[in-house]
């Protein structure tokens, strides 16, 4: 009986305290967040499109090499949680954007804290951990080999964390809080949660989130370094088809015209460029309210569906006219005339340099 016992409800019990001792990515995040995002892999994995494109990318993806070890360590991650309170003040550099204003430009690296939840493959990835580990508070912390480079924890099996060490190990210590303090930001993190496959919230200057010296090209990114978007809420879901939502908070109601006009015009663009697109991109719905520019697009399952069989069809065609075009070169044997005979000089003898001629 007693074996018995230990064979069945044992592991029953310890897999029960490893559920309650499930790392809560809420109470992980840095407590005066200011950027939070998340992702919710399993739930695109499980989702039909998901689905669908996992089998598409899986039937064309190599089965070795890093592409095909990244791809497997996709399918192991089931959520990941990120946050970031915003740097103190960005200095501004003499650089233009396209706006005509001055980017911000960065001294700093804003803190960040990324945490990454599923069934994590321990022993390969303690092959790519960086630098040699250390213990705080009994989780083993690697640090990479530069101050500037980003420290990662193995906080428990399933559970990462990456980020600057000051948010790794303020994370560590905030572990088990099931109750983080309390704010405007989480409490509309946790309802995006829980309708949205991806969302990004973000309360205050998007420059303030920006790596040191970081560049990103093209009109929005230009606005986003010059200060000009204050604040982002979006979020999209294929679950029951296909919901997008953004809402951008902008510096003033003519900056959310002008984005208005630039979207407007990439749209167009990529009904030109794409008619098969075009269809969606007519449900495609843009306004302003204010200072704040408003983008929402939903599409039927069905509707969903077509737009990712369009895309296969595109995608494998484009494979399929690139394999037409790659020939492989033809590898010619060139045939050298026999060499004529010649002589053979042997140095350093005592008679001096000695002279053999070859016959052949």
């Amino acid at each position: 009986m007693t074996s018995r016992f230990t064979r069945i409800v044992l592991p029953l019990l310890a897999a029960a305290v490893g559920a309650a001792a499930q790392t809560n990515a809420w109470g992980l995040g840095h407590p005066d967040a200011k950027l939070l995002v998340g992702i919710d892999l399993k739930s695109l994995r499980e989702s039909a499109a998901g689905q669908s494109f996992r089998s598409q990318m899986g039937a064309q993806s190599p089965q070795m090499g890093p592409a095909a070890m990244a791809f497997g360590f996709l399918e192991q991650i089931d959520r990941v949680f990120i946050s970031s309170p915003a740097i103190s003040s960005p200095a501004i550099s003499s650089r233009s954007s396209k706006t005509g204003r001055a980017a911000a430009n960065t001294s700093e690296n804003p803190p960040f804290l990324l945490v990454v939840e599923g069934t994590m493959p321990i022993q390969q990835l303690l092959a790519f951990l960086p630098g040699v580990a250390h213990r705080y508070h009994m989780v083993d912390v690697y640090r990479g080999a530069k101050a500037t480079d980003a420290s990662m924890a193995m906080l428990d099996s399933r559970t990462i964390l990456i980020g600057d060490e000051k948010s790794v190990l303020a994370a560590i210590d905030r572990r088990g809080n099931n109750s983080p303090p309390a704010s405007a930001i989480l409490a509309r993190a946790r309802q995006l949660a829980s309708t949205q496959d991806v969302w990004m919230l973000a309360t205050d200057d998007l420059s303030k989130f920006q790596p040191a010296n970081a560049s990103l090209p093209g009109p929005l990114a230009g606005q986003i370094l010059a200060g000009q978007i204050k604040g982002v809420d979006l979020g999209f879901a294929v679950r029951d088809g296909f919901q997008f939502e953004m809402s951008l908070a902008t510096e003033s109601e003519a900056v959310a015209a002008q984005l208005t006009q630039l979207l407007s015009e990439k749209i167009a663009l990529a009904q030109a460029q794409s008619p098969e697109t075009a269809e969606t991109a007519r449900k495609l719905h843009i306004a302003t309210e204010g200072n704040r520019l408003r983008v929402n697009l939903a599409l039927t399952k069905e509707e969903l569906e077509q737009n990712v069989r369009a895309f296969q069809s595109t995608h494998q065609a484009t494979a399929n006219a690139s394999a037409r075009t790659t020939v492989p070169p033809q590898i010619k044997t060139a045939t050298s005339p026999p060499a004529s005979p010649g002589k053979i000089r042997i140095y350093g003898l005592d008679e001096g340099v000695r002279e053999i001629q070859m016959t052949h």
